[in-house]
């Protein structure tokens, strides 16, 4: 039997896509974090959300197409309708709106917190992940899973109070620089009478930050919470999804894109309608912007491989496990299925496996 997984030079396609996705995650918060730094031009971010789900929606459809040209050797825009819009389509309506709302959430933590404390603090979502899995798909962890959480959770919180703690002795520096000017003398009030905006503009140069850092790093960091909560439940939603219904990955993301696409829109104008109407859409859009929603479109791409590839080992490893309780001879490796010989025994759709 061949290789169902397939392989980039040796090896295994799903392990390439992990490491893929781990590059991706990292270089997604450095190019919003530089996207959105000091001194640039502003633009508007959930915009960049809307953008992205177009890009994935177009790149979904052209899988699928090439995917059922492939496999069928022909292609029906009808039918491709019907399996888009028919069904249970409508279920991809959850995970779309929570993600719609993560990804706006990204941009708002990227933009108030450092890049590095981002990347710890959104590891978060492997702890969410977790705990929906348990909850909605009925999984269990070993004790060794359950304390690498916790040790994860811990690592978390260790650098969000390191973080929290320099900012604070940062805002003392400068409060304390502040209350060190020297009271006012004859000469300071001749010059306060001549220029009565001068004290007042010093005095917001010495230290503008003193009542805004701290708020700002608790945005950042209740984004960052939120958004973590709903990519564990979006993603274990849309996993249920996937293992209860028929349809390939890339059908489903078509289906998880377009129904994101009124949610995105409804925060582009509830979060920067204004600036957009008076503005256009595509103001303060450079290459970092674009590289920026790049970079998000090709995560949710990434994680498709991801479902697709990585899921089918623990479907495998489910199949030869009721193979072997069921007393029936396994053959081969994990990479290949043994046909059953008996009329009676239990059908396995190799495309069905196959995603």
């Amino acid at each position: 039997m061949s290789s169902i997984v397939p392989s980039i030079g040796g090896i295994p396609l799903k392990y390439i896509s992990l490491i893929v996705l781990a590059v991706q995650n990292s270089c997604l918060i450095i190019v919003m974090a530089l996207a959105q730094g000091p001194g640039r031009k502003v633009f508007y971010s959930s915009t960049a959300v809307f953008i992205n789900e177009i890009v994935k929606l177009i790149v979904c459809t052209i899988m699928t197409i090439r995917e059922t040209i492939k496999d069928t050797g022909r292609f029906y825009p009808q039918d491709f309708l019907n399996d888009v819009f028919g069904g249970d389509a409508w279920k991809l309506a959850v995970p779309a709106m929570l993600y719609a709302i993560q990804n706006n959430l990204q941009y708002v933590a990227s933009h108030a917190l450092d890049p590095s404390t981002f990347q710890v603090t959104y590891q978060l979502k492997i702890l969410t992940t977790a705990l929906f899995s348990v909850i909605l798909l009925n999984r269990s962890l070993p004790f060794l899973k359950w304390t690498s959480l916790v040790m994860l959770t811990a690592g978390i919180a260790l650098v969000s109070v390191e973080e929290s703690n320099n900012r604070n002795g940062h805002s003392s520096a400068k409060h304390d620089s502040a209350e060190a000017i020297p009271p006012p003398s004859a000469l300071g009030d001749l010059l306060d009478q001549q220029n009565p905006g001068a004290a007042a503009a010093a005095a917001a140069a010495v230290a503008p930050s003193v009542s805004n850092d701290r708020p700002e790093f608790v945005v950042g960091l209740m984004a960052v919470l939120i958004a973590c909560i709903l990519s564990g439940l979006a993603g274990v939603y849309f996993e249920k999804i996937l293992k209860n219904t028929q349809g390939s990955i890339w059908l489903r993301n078509i289906q998880l894109s377009f129904f994101s696409l009124p949610f995105s829109l409804l925060a582009v104008y509830l979060k920067d309608g204004e600036g957009v109407t008076e503005q256009g859409f595509f103001a303060g859009y450079d290459m970092l912007v674009i590289a920026a929603i790049a970079c998000q479109s090709a995560g949710g791409l990434i994680v498709a491989v991801v479902v697709k590839y990585v899921d089918l080992g623990s479907q495998l490893d489910t199949f030869h496990a009721e193979e072997g309780r069921m007393g029936s001879p396994r053959q081969g490796s994990n990479d290949s299925l043994s046909t059953p010989k008996s009329p009676s025994a239990p059908s396995v759709r190799l495309d069905r496996i196959r995603g």
